[in-house]
């Protein structure tokens, strides 16, 4: 999917001046990161202080405003040594008001306050999100054809993220406690779009709704482990020569704890969708973690078949119209290999 964003002359003069206030310098340059699903501005600034990556959403980007704010806590959260970007800051902004307190994280030490506004009278979703990171010079994953070493190293660094113990507190919630009612919806409800789907999957979705019941996924997704729960190819970036290869991951507003292979397996269909190996083929290359209860899979993949399905058939979310097609081409991917794993078991 491709998207143009836009960029540094297209945000209104006062939120330009607030970033800059906070960047400490004036923008001389910018390099807009095109493609992806949010609808705000993602480009490199530059200053005399050097670069910095910068994200917005603007009021009325719902979707896009709640996530970026979810993203400031956990981003700024994340155990010293996972392979993402620093945060650095990240700004509410009053459009035309001005700027008041950043959510900022400098040398290991945070400080955060999402709610933090510059009009202290204006309510959250009248006003811009603003993040910055560091910045990472890297490739995209090789994906036309699919380079099997980049595909090693994806389920290597999902892998690694499962590694990290998830820190204590709120921000990140127990991935077993996430509600995810799609399949028993799906069941109950029979939309009219399921008939689009591979019949295999709607003549079992009362299985399918077993499977992935509320008693099954605590017992799947309980861990003590640090999820980033939208793990893809597309939020990697790739640094270094081939020979030396190492990855990081962007994109943490969905961050979560539980149990280590959840990053490894939720990736799989979305790869598959999109022209890679088959989940089998990559699972071959690298293992899923020692100990991983086969069934806890199979509850995964069932989770995410009818959480692509029943997202599919909604309306797009407001400023991500392509949201759904890609759920789309998930969901079909997640039924081949649900199909195949309920058959295997």
């Amino acid at each position: 999917m491709t998207r143009v964003r836009p960029t540094w002359p297209d945000l209104p003069a006062s939120i330009r001046t607030a970033i800059e206030d906070r960047l400490g310098a004036k923008v001389t340059s910018w390099v807009s990161h095109d493609g992806g699903y949010s609808p705000g501005l993602a480009s490199v600034l530059t200053t005399e202080h050097g670069p910095v990556f910068v994200k917005t959403a603007a009021p009325g980007q719902t979707e896009a405003l709640r996530l970026h704010r979810k993203e400031a806590a956990k981003a700024a959260s994340l155990p010293v040594g996972v392979p993402s970007p620093a945060f650095l800051w990240s700004l509410d902004v009053s459009d035309g008001d001005g700027v008041a307190d950043a959510v900022r994280s400098d040398g290991g030490e945070t400080a955060v306050g999402p709610d933090a506004t510059a009009g202290p009278d204006a309510p959250a979703d009248e006003q811009w999100a603003v993040l910055a990171f560091e910045p990472v010079d890297g490739r995209a994953v090789r994906t036309e054809p699919w380079d099997l070493d980049d595909v090693d190293l994806l389920a290597r660094l999902a892998l690694e993220i499962g590694e990290h113990p998830a820190p204590d507190g709120d921000v990140f919630h127990d991935s077993a406690d996430h509600a995810r009612p799609q399949a028993q919806l799906l069941a109950d409800e029979r939309p009219q779009g399921l008939a689009t789907y591979d019949p295999w999957f709607v003549e079992h979705l009362d299985l399918v709704a077993q499977v992935a019941a509320p008693e099954r996924r605590a017992e799947a997704f309980a861990g003590d482990r640090l999820v980033h729960a939208d793990f893809r190819a597309d939020n990697v970036l790739i640094l270094g020569p081939d020979e030396q290869r190492r990855g990081v991951v962007v994109d943490w507003p969905h961050a979560a704890r539980g149990a280590a292979f959840i990053d490894v397996v939720g990736m799989l269909p979305a790869m598959h969708a999109l022209g890679g190996p088959a989940p089998s083929e990559v699972l071959e290359r690298t293992p899923l973690p020692a100990g991983t209860d086969p069934e806890a899979v199979v509850t995964q993949v069932a989770v995410l078949a009818a959480y692509f399905v029943h997202g599919s058939l909604q309306e797009p979310p407001p400023g991500i119209p392509h949201l759904r097609q890609f759920q789309r081409v998930q969901a079909e991917a997640s039924i081949a290999w649900l199909r195949e794993l309920m058959r295997a078991g």
